[in-house]
């Protein structure tokens, strides 16, 4: 062997060796690993892929509260790591001589994770309460923490929290923007929407 192929081969050994050897550390890695922990990493790939996209919720379960019909509304839609979420829930504040109908709103935008025990991580970017006090809405610290042990089994994703509160929603699929908003604007444009809602008033 001359010196020109000794100084290619040298080269191409160096250029090979530094990217095999992770990749071998990494499937070593991935072999070693108990069978509970392989397959928690593989549903937290799973959950990452399929819970892309826009939720709505269908069920709120508190095993705190009184079951009343129709107690809850909200969204979630995971994109690109961020999670918008709103939350509104029809709960009962005890007041001294009466029982009064309060609801619930909860907003934000958050960071998201799926953890090594797939479980759902966030934290938030900007988000608002009304959990108060006095009931006023109020923005909450950024980077401010919640945890939701996640599943997601035949189209339903459940996010269940530490005090046993349990949210379930069905992925929607996209849809075009309502014919009916668009006759509204253009009736809006034209200067025309106050006299049109008065004549369907009247009928």
């Amino acid at each position: 062997m001359n010196a020109t192929h000794l100084v290619l081969w040298i080269g191409l050994l160096a250029t090979l060796g530094p990217t095999s050897r992770p990749q071998e550390e990494k499937e070593k890695q991935k072999k070693s690993k108990n069978p509970v922990t392989r397959f928690f990493d593989a549903e937290s790939e799973r959950l990452e892929k399929e819970v892309e996209g826009t939720w709505t919720l269908f069920d709120y379960t508190d095993p705190r509260a009184l079951a009343i019909d129709d107690v809850a509304s909200g969204s979630a839609t995971f994109h690109d790591g961020f999670l918008t979420l709103i939350l509104a829930m029809n709960t009962f504040e005890q007041r001294l001589f009466r029982v009064r109908e309060f609801l619930a709103l909860d907003a934000g935008v958050y960071r998201y994770r799926f953890d090594e025990q797939a479980s759902l991580q966030l934290a938030s970017v900007m988000s608002y309460t009304n959990d108060t006090e006095d009931g006023q809405m109020e923005h909450e610290p950024s980077g401010a923490v919640a945890e939701y042990f996640t599943s997601l089994d035949d189209g339903v994703l459940e996010l269940r929290d530490r005090e046993g509160i349990v949210y379930s929603f069905r992925k929607i699929a996209a849809g075009d923007f309502p014919e009916s908003a668009i006759r509204k604007l253009d009736r809006r444009r034209s200067g025309t929407e106050q006299w049109e809602d008065e004549d369907e008033g009247r009928r």
